[in-house]
């Protein structure tokens, strides 16, 4: 981004959110209708029983638990760029963060709709829903049913966090951009004030942003392996042919970030063109993302080949000729297409022409959506449909009915995506100006003055205006030299050698987010035991203190309660609960300027401006 500055990058994301034209609402309607069709033969198919789908013996669970999966799969790539890639600090993913994140939120809204689908009646959902009631009904977690409602709520709750969290100060920005073009009155001038909760890009909001975004990725990385990892286990706890491996929980989180990271190029291509974002979203982002693509579809390649080696050597005769069945059967045809659209296909990204080109990246990314889809659906079916019996044996075809609701299942998805796309910020502001600012500043030395970031309104001061950082930090260490001991800054992005300079204490969220963290593990024990020893029924064989299972819920509130305190820390250290910008704050804090705020005596104003001319501020401001 060195050949752009700090306001450009402003100006072309925030650009991107002007108000749409007809061909955008005429997408929005389409899709609606799409989604009302699905809605439609959903309560169609409620009113008229399961029997209006091809569910079936041996087949009890097909397209709908294919589209959860799948789903929850799309998920994954999301945090997989966000938290991951984010705490190895791989530059690529700030152009593309945003959206993998947004894509992230929807696709598992749209996973948590086929639980119900599925479940016919939907009415009685709440069973598995922990709550008390007089009947001490408690859902049972040894259950790795239960387990997929732990993992996906925390994972959308923790996703939801970590996405607003980051839209923060991007949204500060919109919030100022609107205001000064239509008015405090705007509905989006009002929307973003709201979301943007008071920020004002101080230096001490940005110290404690900095250490709760960090936490925020360090809790959301083990929840990307754990999450698929929890909903392949609703087929591997099983004892079918096909399903009972050990394997299934790396070959379902490979799986699932190979097809997100193939949605990411899906969505963001034809976003990057029609909102003009070819300057932010580059080819080499999208280069990035291919060569990733060829790992996971490497490792997705693997664990084919090691499904049949392990069928082969086990010696399992029934294993074996399932899988012989599943290569060579009525359904092979399913199987062969996972391997060219997943496996095959993905490996042209090795020949450089074909990763940099669009064309070629959008027409492979569908292929590989559509051949993960396939093989979320071989995966269900064939191992009920072929299972230990001969005459249990079956088929399968969907009806209309699942075809529908799965079409609308997809509106439902681009639906809101198209409606992120023109209300909020698709690109990351500050992450983007991060990089700016670190290739134009130089190592700062350390203030030997113990200075406090704080704010007197009641006090005299200085603020001075620079149009880079670099002027910025020129000027705080003038100050601290000097001896002057209450400063603040702002700025529009995270300046690390300004934490160096002035080393402020540590954030004390870090500490809260530990403290939120322990009470989530015991709580998430508590809750599995506790319910366990109110019946203490004996369910599969297992005792009622399950131990080993119950980690699956300890681990899953450790997360969610880590990450619920992580926000509240936040939100109470950055004196965001105000939802007002600190005084003396300036609209283009939020664009492109930058702040120096110090606190000083009457007689000191003179000589402390004398400090900051060689600094060459644009402006100079005291209120006395």
């Amino acid at each position: 981004m060195a050949d752009l500055g700090y306001g450009e990058i402003n100006d072309d994301v925030l650009q991107a959110m002007r108000k749409p034209g007809v061909p955008y609402f005429f997408a929005i309607a389409f899709l609606a209708a799409v989604i009302g069709w699905g809605a439609l033969c959903w309560l169609y198919q409620i009113q008229f029983g399961m029997g209006v789908t091809g569910l079936n013996r041996p087949v009890g669970w097909a397209v709908y638990i294919t589209n959860f999966v799948f789903w929850v799969g799309i998920a994954h790539s999301g945090t997989l760029i966000s938290a991951i890639l984010y705490l190895l600090r791989a530059d690529w993913r700030n152009a593309v963060s945003r959206s993998a994140e947004a894509m992230t939120i929807f696709a598992v809204m749209t996973a948590g709709l086929f639980p119900l689908i599925h479940l016919g009646r939907l009415w009685a959902f709440y069973y598995i829903i922990p709550y008390p009631s007089q009947r001490q009904i408690w859902p049972n977690f040894v259950s790795p049913l239960v387990w997929d409602v732990c993992a996906v709520g925390t994972y959308f709750t923790v996703s939801l966090i970590f996405w607003l969290v980051g839209l923060i100060p991007d949204l500060a920005a919109a919030r100022d951009r609107y205001l000064e073009h239509h008015g405090p009155d705007a509905f989006r001038t009002k929307l973003y004030r709201a979301m943007s909760l008071g920020w004002s890009g101080t230096g001490s909001q940005w110290h404690h942003y900095e250490r709760s975004y960090l936490f925020f990725a360090a809790l959301a990385t083990p929840l990307v392996v754990s999450v698929h990892s929890v909903v392949s286990w609703d087929f591997a706890m099983s004892l079918l042919p096909g399903w009972h491996s050990a394997i299934f929980p790396p070959y379902f989180v490979a799986g699932a970030i190979h097809s997100g990271l193939a949605m990411v190029l899906t969505l963001v291509i034809p976003m990057r063109k029609l909102l003009h974002l070819e300057r932010l979203i580059k080819i080499q982002h999208f280069e990035a993302v291919a060569k990733t693509i060829i790992l996971t579809g490497s490792i997705v390649g693997y664990a084919y080949v090691a499904e049949g080696f392990i069928a082969w050597y086990s010696g399992d005769l029934i294993e074996w000729q399932f899988y012989k069945w599943r290569l060579f059967g009525p359904a092979a045809w399913i199987y062969w297409l996972c391997v060219v659209c997943n496996v095959l296909i993905p490996l042209l990204f090795v020949f450089k022409k074909v990763r940099t080109s669009i064309v070629l990246l959008f027409v492979i990314s569908l292929f590989i959506n559509l051949g993960m889809w396939f093989e979320r659906l071989m995966i269900i079916f064939t191992s009920l449909a072929h299972d230990f019996l001969p005459h249990n044996w079956g088929s399968y075809l969907p009806t209309w009915v699942e075809i529908s609701i799965t079409l609308g299942s997809f509106g439902f998805f681009f639906f809101w995506f198209f409606g992120f796309s023109k209300l909020l910020p698709t690109v990351p502001l500050s992450d983007l100006k991060e990089k700016v600012a670190e290739e134009e500043l130089e190592p700062a030395g350390e203030c030997r003055t113990a200075v406090h970031q704080a704010i007197d309104p009641l006090s005299p001061c200085v603020l001075a205006v620079f149009r880079s950082p670099r002027r910025l930090l020129e000027a705080v260490e003038r100050s601290c030299e000097a001896g002057f001991e209450v400063m603040e800054t702002f700025s529009p992005v995270k300046i690390a050698e300004l934490k160096k300079l002035l080393n402020p204490p540590k954030s004390p969220v870090r500490m809260i987010t530990l403290a939120g963290a322990i009470c989530g593990l015991l709580g998430g024990f508590w809750l599995a035991g506790g319910t366990a020893l109110v019946n203490a029924l004996i369910v599969g064989g297992k005792p009622p203190l399950a131990r080993i299972p119950f980690c699956v819920v300890g681990f899953e509130g450790t997360i969610l309660l880590g990450s619920l305190f992580n926000l509240a820390a936040l939100i109470f250290y950055s004196r965001l609960y105000r939802l007002k910008t600190a005084p003396y704050y300036d609209d283009r804090f939020s664009r492109d300027r930058f702040g120096l705020l110090v606190t000083c005596r009457a007689d000191q104003v003179p000589r402390l401006k004398e400090l900051l001319i060689p600094a060459l501020p644009e402006e100079i401001h005291v209120h006395q």
